[in-house]
């Protein structure tokens, strides 16, 4: 890159942002609050990275925490060094960082090369197996169970460790047993839950030196967005792949850490200063998003903060705007109905439904909203709704697919074995199984053994029946592996679905449910995976693991990367499937509007009980103040989503959990009121008005 374009790199930066781009190579923590540009600094710093210090782009490691934005950095990266370059770095998330690095080297971290990902739906029916297996009576239920797992693989705890076995607690010995034998399952099945990929990272690289030297030697520079909500798990994973001679540049922001009750540490940001030492710090606090009078909100509402490590003011870049809109509602009513007036209004006026959105604390807010919005023939999305992999449809032509690259795979079985239908019920998975296990063999394996029976005259009429009904769906099987030695990628999904029966099941139960009119949506689904199947194949035609001599199984890539995009905290329907669709108001809690913005942002219930929740309040009486501030941070996210437009609401009775709660007004609107009572009303960021009644 000449001159005259490197500082085309610096053209639309502040100072701050300059001095996190091209700060000489070393250990640098950015601290980037709410709007102050942390995507674009971490691109160009990509861009700075390999035009002006010349380094190779496959020697450079980005991580990001959703799939989405890390193919939109990599865009972006693009548009700057050109797609030649930017598809050779590494721009993906820590789950798919880790995945790569054991199909590597998956021998080494005890795993076939084949193993699939279980998806949280899987999971949890392995551990229901598990529990039905056992005899379980306890009060957990399989979700419970996966979520203490994963806490336990994210603490580096494996079952083995657990010293419950003089437990005064049957929970936790019941616990110790499941979770020892969802290990053993996992490990014979060659199968890997979302934490364990980290974990065995971990391990395979704390206990492999030549492979952990060969990510020391390979990554030059990584860097990290969303630093504040890392985990311990992830925090070593990083210390681990960063050698003596390589850099790592981490961008965060402590203020909007809001996910500590699934294990982030906003810690790791002073923990970074010490285990990285020595450690430069730059600070972004130039705001583009917002006016000042949102800045002013949320300014206010974080200062009150007790466990904040660096104190930072934002200042706006966007003229002072509007004031922001406190509204005292007499009941949910009166602030649902204002809701959709005003979004009705706002849009007469030119506003686009795409740019505004309600945040709430929690789900259970939404249902009014969403009649509101329905009598006033808004259209509007739910953020939090069925993902498209998450689809029943789409689940079952994955389970093929999995048992294709991986026979070991119980579960994949378990649940199409019979769909569509076979005839072959419970009682002849229950026989199978029953097989598997005296045998110490997979379900397939099994199902194999059986087969051979058909024709075996010393054999049972009961064995014999039980194999021909067993043999239709080895047959399939069998067409499907041919298919899967001749055919392309999206080709093999299209044969799937079809020699399946899936495509003719699916359309057969669209036209039951929609009374003889096929237009509902789970055959299309269906067709809309082999689309899926056909723009992977054409953005991952080849993929770059130098490491490995062993070719990576087109079917297996796709699975596991789809997989993995079913984790994503993108929650919109229809967006992962492909589908277009118009404009729509954006209805999701704060939670997952993290990292969006919006022109108009209607933030509801900001109430106690709410926000902070009851559970926080409860627990800041008995001094434990983690929650309280979490939830602190939380309204602070919220506050910071609006460009130009807030409207803040908070209703004197609602029915919350069944009852009818009337606490009133939030303590951290209280704490913004307050600060502000003594100036005048023209000075004030806000004003304070009383909606219409019904």
């Amino acid at each position: 890159m000449s001159d005259r374009s490197a500082d085309f790199l610096f053209k639309n930066l502040n100072e701050a942002q300059k001095d996190a781009v091209s700060a000489p190579l070393s250990n640098i923590l950015v601290v980037a609050g709410a709007g102050t540009g942390k995507t674009r600094v971490l691109v160009s710093r990509i861009a700075y990275l390999v035009e002006v210090e010349n380094l190779q782009p496959r020697e450079i490691l980005a991580v990001t925490f959703t799939n989405k934005a890390a193919k939109e950095m990599q865009e972006r990266i693009a548009s700057l060094i050109g797609y030649d370059k930017a598809r050779l770095l590494w721009a993906s998330t820590f789950h798919s960082v880790c995945l790569r690095i054991l199909r590597a080297y998956s021998r080494y971290a005890g795993l076939l090369p084949g193993f699939c990902i279980l998806d949280i739906d899987a999971q949890e029916a392995m551990l229901k197996s598990i529990m039905k297996e056992i005899s379980y009576t306890g009060e957990l239920k399989a979700s419970d169970i996966a979520s203490r797992i994963s806490k336990y693989k994210e603490q580096r705890i494996r079952s083995k460790a657990l010293a419950f076995g003089s437990s005064k607690f049957q929970e936790d010995i019941d616990f110790a047993k499941i979770y020892d034998i969802y290990e053993r399952q996992c490990q014979s099945q060659n199968l890997v839950d979302f934490s364990e990929l980290l974990l065995r990272t971990v391990e395979l690289l704390e206990q492999n030196e030549a492979v952990r030297d060969l990510q020391h030697r390979r990554f030059k520079e990584i860097l990290v967005d969303e630093f504040q909500d890392t985990n311990s798990l992830q925090f070593a994973f990083l210390k681990l792949i960063t050698g003596r001679n390589s850099h790592i540049m981490v961008v965060g922001d402590d203020d909007q850490s809001i996910y500590g009750w699934r294990g982030a540490d906003y810690t790791n940001m002073n923990n970074f200063k010490k285990d990285f030492a020595p450690v430069e710090v730059i600070l972004l606090k130039e705001n583009y998003r917002s006016t000042q009078n949102i800045l002013d909100m949320a300014n206010t509402l974080i200062e009150g903060g007790k466990e904040r490590l660096l104190k930072k003011v934002l200042d706006g870049n966007c003229g002072i705007g509007d004031k922001v809109k406190i509204l005292k509602c007499s009941s949910e009513y009166v602030e649902a109905d204002f809701v959709a007036q005003t979004i009705k209004l706002l849009h007469a006026k030119g506003q686009s439904y795409d740019d505004m959105a309600v945040l709430y604390r929690t789900n259970q807010q939404s249902l009014l909203l969403e009649q509101r919005l329905s009598l006033m023939a808004i259209p509007f999305v739910i953020y939090g709704g069925q993902k498209f992999f998450e689809r029943a449809e789409i689940q079952d032509a994955l389970a093929y697919m999995r048992l294709l690259v991986n026979e070991r795979d119980d579960q994949a079985l378990r649940r199409i074995i019979n769909v569509p239908p076979r005839r072959i019920g419970d009682k002849v998975v229950s026989q199978l199984s029953e097989i598997a296990y005296e045998r110490g063999s997979s379900l397939f394996d099994a199902l194999k053994l059986i087969i051979g029976y058909e024709n075996d005259p010393a054999a049972t009429k009961e064995i014999k029946t039980l194999a021909r009904k067993l043999a239709v769906f080895s047959e399939l099987m069998d067409k499907l592996k041919i298919c899967k030695q001749t055919l392309n990628l999206p080709d093999l999904v299209r044969a799937v679905i079809e020699l399946t029966g899936l495509v003719e099941y699916y359309k057969l139960k669209d036209q039951k449910a929609s009374k003889g009119e096929s237009d509902n949506q789970k055959h299309k689904n269906l067709e809309q995976l082999v689309s899926n199947a056909a723009m992977f194949n054409d953005e991952h035609t080849s993929q770059n693991l130098e490491e490995s001599s062993e070719e990576i199984d087109p079917l297996l890539n796709f699975i596991s990367t789809v997989t993995l995009s079913s984790s994503a905290e993108l929650n919109e329907e229809g967006q992962e499937g492909g589908f277009v669709r118009l404009p729509q108001v954006n209805l999701m809690t704060i939670h997952s509007a993290k990292g969006l913005e919006f022109s108009t942002v209607f933030l509801v219930g900001f109430e106690k009980n709410l926000l902070p929740s009851y559970r926080a309040e409860s627990s800041s009486r008995l001094g434990d103040n983690r929650a309280y501030e979490e939830e602190r941070r939380l309204a602070y996210v919220g506050i910071t989503r609006a460009r130009e437009n807030l409207f803040i609401s908070y209703s004197l009775k609602r029915m919350l959990y069944g009852r009818l709660d009337s606490s009133g007004a939030s303590n951290f609107l209280r704490e913004i009121v307050n600060k502000y009572q003594s100036s005048k009303a023209d000075q004030r960021p806000y004003k304070i008005e009383i909606p219409n009644t019904i």
